[in-house]
Formats: structure tokens, C-alpha cells, sequence
């Protein structure tokens, strides 16, 4: 099976001098960046670096962001597998092989869980921050496996490989930040093979954290209920 490893950046240019190198290119068939506009040199630094680069056509609050750079890349490429990789810090480099071995047991959709036993998690900033994380993703990740059946004990987090037969059983058209979400939620009712396997999430390196709590949580919170209602999109 091929895979495709899909690299989401914008304004990322430290962390992807950090990250980008300690990515084997024998590791996929396709590595590919979906910029979204970054001004800081991101852009050059990945093309300097080999790195096949997309400018995300379709962002910001009307037409989408992180959702909408997911689907251009998952339309960039055609392998058999997708992988979803952040080159800011939080994701280790070593989770591809992992993802990637994990689907030939037959998955559809594996995930990387930075709150299983024995996960390392150094990205929040102080207690008050590591708290909003915590608990913000135990309370999603608890709705949607109440709502939904399932058993995440991460249902956000990106760092995910899928096959494109699963990835097509979604119908995704989560544009914004819940779009791994929507991929948990979506899968759980497909009754697609799913699963985690253990992992941390590292310390941001350089650019700024995307996931504002209060906008994202109500992100979040009217998609579960959508999900819900409307059980058979």
C-alpha cells in the first residue's frame, strides 16, 4: 500500500527546520506541504528542502482553513493511505513509520493519542493552560464516544493516517478546526475499523498556536450536535 503524507504549515518556518530533516522521504510515496499563506519564508525554506509545495486556494472564515488544507491535500495526491502531519513540534516524526505499519492490520483509521497511558503532553503553557487542554479534550472526547459509540480517548488530535476508500466513506466538509474531529465522528458512524496507538505531543517550536479555546470549543460543540442530528450526512 502507498501512503501520502500531507504537511499542513502556515507561518511555520522554525519548526519546519526543525521537523522537516528528521522526515525519511523513503518512509512515503508522497510527501507533500499545503501551505496556507505563510509571509515568513516557510514556503521557500520547504522548497529548499525538496519538499513538494501546494498553496492552500480556499482559506479563512468563509471558505475554511484547517479542514479545507486537509481536503486539497487529500485531492493533491493519490495514494492508497493519507497521513496528517504538523511540523510545529507537536507531532513527533516518528509517528509515520508507526501509522504506517499499524494499517497492515487492515485499519481504515488510526490515530495518534496524546492522552493515552503514558502519553507525554508539553505543548499547553502553564497549569491554567494545560487544564483548558485537558479537560477540553476529555469533555469532546467523551460526547462523541457517548454520542457516537465509540472509544477515543482522543478524538482531536490531527496526527492520523487513513486509507482513501475510508476518507471517502465521509463525505468530509468540516472546513475549519473541527475537521479531525468530524474524520473521529464520521468513522465511529461508518463503523469503520478504528483504533489509537499511543503517542505525545511535543513542545511548540516557534510560530503561533492556532486553536483559540473559546471559538474552537464552540466550533467543536455545534459540530457534535449536527453530527448528531443529522445522523446520516
Amino acid at each position: 500500500m502507498s501512503t501520502a503524507v500531507i504537511i499542513l504549515t502556515l507561518n511555520e518556518i522554525k519548526g519546519i527546520k526543525a521537523i522537516l530533516p528528521k522526515i525519511d522521504k523513503s518512509w512515503a510515496e508522497e510527501i507533500v506541504v499545503i501551505d496556507g499563506g505563510s509571509t515568513d519564508g516557510t514556503i521557500e525554506e520547504a522548497k529548499k528542502m525538496g519538499f513538494r509545495v501546494i498553496m492552500q486556494q480556499h482559506k479563512g472564515a468563509n471558505a475554511g482553513g484547517h479542514g479545507a488544507a486537509i481536503l486539497e491535500g487529500v485531492n493533491a495526491t493519490t495514494s492508497d493511505n493519507i497521513i496528517i502531519f504538523g511540523p510545529d513540534g507537536n507531532h513527533e516524526p516518528e509517528e509515520i513509520p508507526r501509522l504506517i505499519k499499524k494499517m497492515e492490520d487492515g485499519i481504515d483509521q488510526v490515530l495518534i493519542s496524546r492522552f493515552g497511558i503514558g502519553s507525554v503532553n508539553l505543548d499547553a503553557v502553564g497549569i491554567k493552560g494545560k487544564l483548558i487542554d485537558y479537560f477540553g479534550n476529555k469533555m469532546f472526547t467523551f460526547l462523541v464516544n457517548v454520542f457516537f459509540g465509540g472509544y477515543w480517548t482522543d478524538s482531536l488530535n490531527e496526527s492520523r493516517i487513513i486509507s482513501r476508500k475510508a476518507f471517502n466513506e465521509l463525505n468530509y466538509d468540516a472546513m475549519g478546526m473541527s475537521s479531525t474531529q468530524q474524520m473521529s465522528i464520521r468513522g465511529l458512524k461508518r463503523k469503520q475499523k478504528i483504533c489509537e496507538i499511543i503517542g505525545n505531543e511535543g513542545k511548540r517550536i516557534g510560530g503561533k498556536r492556532k486553536m483559540r479555546p473559546l471559538s474552537t470549543g464552540s466550533e467543536l460543540s455545534l459540530a457534535i450536535i449536527k453530527e448528531f442530528i443529522f445522523w446520516n450526512r
